[in-house]
This record gives structure tokens, C-alpha cells and sequence, in this order.
């Protein structure tokens, strides 16, 4: 396939040169000379052979290609369809794989090139002009053209490498889950079942001397054994928190996420702001979980406190904000309790920081300032699909391909005048460019450049009125203006919105060349008739709209079409990136899942047998039931670790 791409055009090209010369001459019987037949083929195979290289060699291409063109001087009247096509497919692909500055210095060599070639060709200096004029009208509307599809196809890459690492995110979901749940599980068995251990032993041993541990440990080993039953539960229920499905976004999510926390007894409010369409993909997943995570730790540390939950996109940053008022306990000692433990664990701050830092983005976490309680609060730039989306709709600032545009359209009446009235030349060049030079800002503003062109467009009608420009200046600036609404059509029907939205510009454009030409027409005299001229101009007038029509909806249905691929492109990425985002967390959650049924089997067994044994005095037993969840806990944590490094020989 890389072959047939590197060579079709090329080919192709090198065909319709031999089919023109020498083809022609040979089937109508016409003589060809034999050096001149020489010089075409010679020339026909260096510019395919270095239009061949072009992708692999873009610069090199673009130089040999004109070379070979130069060469072609010995016999120039024979070998135009390469002066016509050659160039502009070389210097295109130096535009689309060479930095902008590098496709500027090419177009601007292969533009003096061909101006020394029109010296050895044509006699006239308005023709030498002319060539000159053209050809560097042509490349730059060729480097503009490609610069942009150069920016295209990065953003295409970028869309590409965003899904490949949410990809790589799907393969490790798993294990980066069972990780994150060795740490909490490791931090229950270490506050809670170990010190109960440690208890029941060292007051086994001291009964005799001091009989009173007996009764402190028995204590302990309650408390710590409801603790680890209230811990382990909380831990459950946050692992069965509900799976992203497909159509569910954000708010939705967090929705029910709090309504699970409700229930297990936190008092959660929420308040997020709605949303023109579900949030999803990455930036959804790591807001959701710096809340389940920030929703966590008040029912472990501030159980039955006040949350409120805040989420609001303000300038393309997601700011998601978990506030709680702190347990009754909060001030004074039990406050400063209550934050040490926070800071002193620092697994689910550490995993929600991470979470922001992929992105980008920050997380603060600590004491609130104004009332007791914790705050945690994370800033996330939307750089994931909806980013992109926003991003892609932005617009940018006027670059290369831009005025690459305007010197393009700019050059069209100049040419024009050139080739009928080259000593008025100087008269055409200004209004030329200040005509074209809105389409600068054709995205950032469309409908305004396309009212402003056709209000500029009445210059020339007014300037033949008045008697400073002749008509055929006049006329020139008409047709360039014509070219420049065009430009600002497209645009509109690609940037301003919808095609329900943009389609009354056809009518605007229409209407808006129809009075002009009319005006035009009677000005000069080319529709001059005896009686009201004002009512046949409005008769021309309304012709002329009906029949221009049909090109302006051409025009506007290219730009309906370039901004319907763009939206399905995007859609595509988003697509890709939300189901390789979805992947991940539906496998995290199964994990969860996994996890949690395997949590309410022994290890909460023998914690809930250890707080009755407590209540019963049996010290020994409490002894047996702590070591033994203590062991099942270290078996499910062993596993864990097992699964999440992985064997040598894989």
C-alpha cells in the first residue's frame, strides 16, 4: 500500500505528460523531433523519480523536481503539464512533513527558480511578472494547504497516542486496583488485628502478676474487633460502588455513588453543576475517584460528619471539591486526633494526588481553615477527549496556512489586471489585500468576515463610480472579492456551527455578489437600458441571485462536508478513548468485586466471632479468632502481592 501511494501520482502524472507530448503529435501524424523527444522523456523520469522519494525525502524531492525542471528548458513548450503539476506536488509534501519555516524557504527557492525560468522564456517583462506572480500565488496556497493537513495529521497522532496510553491503562487496571487494595487491607490488619494480638498475648502472660490486663485487653480486643468489622465493611461497600457504564456520565455516578455512602450513615450533599452532556473519560474517571476516595476516608475518620460534594467546570478546569464538618470530637484534642491520622496514613491521599497528576492537574488535602473538618480539593484540566473536543473548536491564532490563504486570494485580481491592464497593477495590489485580509480571523470570527467581505466588495462598484479606478480594475477587484467571500463561506459552513445554523449564508452570499454585479454592470454600461435603471437593477439583481445560488451552496456544502468529517474524526477518538477508559475501570471494578467477596468470607468471620468471644471474657479465644483473621488477611494479602508481581517468566 506504501508503495502504491509513494508512486500513483507520479505515475499518473508522467502519463498525461507522455499522453499531451509526445502522444499528441504522434497520433495526429505530426513530426517530433528526436533531441526535443529525448529532453521530454529524459525530464519526464527525473521528476518521477523524485517525486517518488517525496514522502521519504520532502526537501531533497522538491529541489531535484525543479531541476529536472530547469533542464526541461531545452524543450519548454513540450513539457508544460510538468511546469503546471510537478512543483505544487513536491512543495505539498514538503509542507505536510517539513516545519513551516522549512516549506517557506522551499516555496520561496522553487518561486525564484521559476521567475529565472520565465527570463529565458518569455520576451515581455508582464509576462515574466505574470509567471512569477502565479507561481508564487500557487505555492503559497499549496504550503497553506499542506501546513494545515500537516497539523491535521498531528492532532490525528495525538488522538492516536491519548488512546494507546488509556489502552496500557486498561492492561494494568487490575493490578494497579489489587495494589491500592493491598494498601488499605494492609493498614486495617496493622491498626487493628495486630495490636488485638499483641494484647491478648501480653496479657495472657501476666495474668498471674497482673489480672487486671486481662480485662484491658479484653476491652481492646472489642473495640479494635468492631472497628476492623465497622473498617472492613466500609471497605466492602466502596468496592461495590457502581461500575462506569456506557451512558452514564459524571454526575450520574457521583449521584449514586453518594447515595451507597448514605446509607452506611455519612449525611453526603451534593452539588454539581449540570452539564450540556455527560462528562466522561479520563478526566470523569479521576474526578469520580478523588471522591469515592475523599468519601472513604470521612466514613473511616469522620463517620456520620457532613460531606458536600462540589464539582463545576470553570474555564475548561474540572474542579472537584470534598468538604466534611469532622466528628463531634473534631476540636481541640480529638481534633488534632483526628487530622494526625489523616496525614499520618497518606494511602488515599497519595492515590488521589496521583489520580490529578496525570492529568496534570493538582490536589490539595488538610485541615479546613474556616471550621473543623477536612478538606480535599483537585483541579483537573480537561485534556482528555472533551479537551480535545474543545480544543479542535478553539480557535487558533492566524498561522502559516493563513496568510498563506491571503496571499492567495490577494494575488487573484492582481493577476487579473496583470493580463489585461498591467500598468494599473499598483492600483490593484492594495484594495486586493485589504479585501483578503480578514480571512485571517476566519475562524475565530466567520460570520463577521463574511459581512465585511461583502461590505468590501461594494468598493469597487463605488471606486468605478467615482472615477478612480477604470473598469477593468474595477471588475478584477470584483471577481477577487468573489474569492474571498468563497473562503469566508467555507468558513462559516466549517467553524460558525451546525448546518441548520450556517445555511441562510448561502442566501447572504448570493444576494450579496447579485447586487454587486448588478451595480457593477450598470456602472460600466454592460446592462445599460433607456428607463428606471433602479427597477432593472433590482430585476438583474434578483437573476443574478437566483442563478449564484447554486455555487454559493457548492461552496457551503464543502464546508458542511470538511466540518463533518473533522466532528466524525473526533467522535472516532472519543470513541476509542472512552471504550479503552470504560475497559479499565469495568476490569478495576470486577477486581473490587473479587476482592470484596473474598473480605466477607474468613477475614470478617473471624473478626465478628473475635468481638463476641471479647464480650464473653474468653481471652483465649480472642486470642485464637484475632490470629486466625490476622492470618487470613495476610493469605488474601500474600496473593494479592503475587498477582501484582509477576513471575520472571512472564
Amino acid at each position: 500500500m506504501e508503495l502504491i501511494r509513494n508512486w500513483l501520482l507520479p505515475v499518473l502524472v508522467a502519463a498525461q505528460q507522455l499522453a499531451v507530448w509526445p502522444g499528441r503529435p504522434l497520433l495526429s501524424g505530426d513530426p517530433v523531433e528526436a533531441r526535443r523527444l529525448a529532453v521530454v522523456l529524459a525530464v519526464t523520469v527525473a521528476v518521477t523519480a523524485a517525486l517518488g522519494v517525496r514522502r521519504r525525502f520532502p526537501v531533497a524531492a522538491a529541489l531535484a523536481t525543479e531541476a529536472a525542471l530547469v533542464a526541461g528548458l531545452l524543450a519548454p513548450d513540450e513539457i508544460w503539464v510538468l511546469y503546471v503539476l510537478a512543483d505544487a506536488i513536491a512543495l505539498y509534501s514538503v509542507a505536510v512533513r517539513c516545519p513551516g519555516r522549512t516549506a517557506v524557504l522551499v516555496a520561496v527557492a522553487l518561486t525564484g527558480s521559476v521567475a529565472l525560468r520565465s527570463v529565458a522564456v518569455f520576451d515581455l517583462r508582464a509576462d515574466i511578472v505574470g509567471e512569477t506572480l502565479v507561481t508564487g500565488a500557487i505555492h503559497a496556497a499549496v504550503v497553506g494547504l499542506g501546513h494545515s493537513r500537516r497539523r491535521w495529521l498531528a492532532a490525528r497522532r495525538a488522538a492516536a497516542e491519548e488512546v494507546a496510553r488509556a489502552e496500557a491503562l486498561r492492561s494494568t487496571a487490575a493490578v494497579t486496583e489489587r495494589h491500592r487494595l493491598a494498601r488499605e487491607l494492609h493498614d486495617v490488619s496493622a491498626h487493628h488485628l495486630t495490636s488485638v494480638v499483641v494484647a491478648a498475648d501480653a496479657a495472657r502472660r501476666l495474668a498471674d502478676r497482673r489480672p487486671e490486663l486481662a480485662a484491658d485487653a479484653l476491652r481492646l480486643a472489642a473495640d479494635s474487633g468492631r472497628e476492623t468489622v465497622a473498617a472492613l465493611h466500609r471497605l466492602v461497600a466502596a468496592m461495590q460502588a457502581p461500575a462506569a457504564d456506557e451512558g452514564s456520565g459524571l454526575e450520574q455516578r457521583v449521584a449514586e455513588l453518594a447515595a451507597g455512602f448514605v446509607r452506611l450513615g455519612q449525611r453526603v450533599s451534593l452539588d454539581i453543576a449540570p452539564a450540556a452532556a455527560p462528562l466522561t473519560g479520563p478526566v470523569a474517571e479521576a474526578a469520580f475517584g478523588i471522591v469515592r476516595e475523599a468519601l472513604t476516608n470521612a466514613l473511616r475518620y469522620a463517620p456520620g460528619a457532613a460531606v458536600h460534594v462540589t464539582v463545576a467546570d470553570r474555564e475548561g478546569t474540572l474542579d472537584v471539591t470534598v468538604r466534611d464538618d469532622g466528628t463531634e470530637d473534631t476540636g481541640g484534642a480529638g481534633g488534632t486526633l483526628v487530622a494526625a491520622r489523616r496525614l499520618g496514613s497518606g494511602r488515599g491521599t497519595a492515590g488521589m494526588r496521583e489520580r490529578a497528576a496525570a492529568l496534570g492537574g493538582t490536589l490539595e488535602a488538610g485541615p479546613r481553615a474556616d471550621r473543623p473538618g477536612w478538606c480535599v480539593r483537585a483541579r483537573l484540566p480537561r485534556t482528555a477527549a472533551a479537551a480535545r473536543r474543545q480544543g479542535a473548536a478553539r480557535p487558533v491564532p492566524p498561522g502559516l496556512p493563513d496568510v498563506a490563504l491571503v496571499l492567495a486570494v490577494a494575488a487573484v485580481p492582481v493577476l487579473a489586471v496583470l493580463a489585461e491592464r498591467p500598468a494599473l497593477i499598483a492600483h490593484a495590489c492594495l484594495p486586493a489585500l485589504a479585501h483578503a485580509l480578514p480571512l485571517l480571523w476566519r475562524r475565530r470570527a466567520p460570520w463577521a468576515v463574511l459581512v465585511v467581505g461583502l461590505v468590501a466588495g461594494l468598493v469597487a462598484p463605488a471606486a468605478l463610480a467615482t472615477g478612480v479606478l477604470p473598469a477593468g480594475v474595477a471588475w478584477a477587484l470584483v471577481a477577487g472579492g468573489g474569492v474571498t467571500e468563497c473562503v469566508a463561506l467555507h468558513a462559516v459552513a466549517s467553524f460558525a456551527g451546525p448546518a441548520r445554523v450556517t445555511f441562510p449564508a448561502i442566501a447572504v452570499v448570493a444576494g450579496g455578489w447579485s447586487i454587486t454585479a448588478a451595480v457593477m454592470a450598470l456602472l460600466d454600461g454592460t446592462a445599460a437600458v433607456e428607463g428606471d435603471d433602479g427597477a432593472f437593477a433590482v430585476f438583474l439583481a434578483y437573476v443574478l441571485g437566483a442563478l449564484l445560488l447554486l455555487p454559493a451552496a457548492a461552496v457551503w456544502g464543502l464546508g458542511v462536508f470538511v466540518r463533518a468529517r473533522r466532528e466524525e474524526a473526533l467522535g472516532r477518538d472519543d470513541g476509542a478513548l472512552a471504550a479503552a477508559v470504560r475497559a479499565a475501570v469495568i476490569e478495576a471494578y470486577r477486581e473490587r468485586q473479587r476482592i470484596a467477596a473474598e473480605l466477607r468470607g474468613p477475614v470478617l468471620g473471624h473478626a465478628g466471632r473475635l468481638v463476641a468471644r471479647a464480650e464473653k471474657g474468653d481471652l483465649d479465644g480472642v486470642a485464637e479468632q484475632a490470629r486466625a483473621g490476622l492470618a487470613a488477611m495476610r493469605d488474601l494479602l500474600a496473593a494479592l502481592r503475587e498477582e501484582v508481581s509477576p513471575s520472571p517468566s512472564e
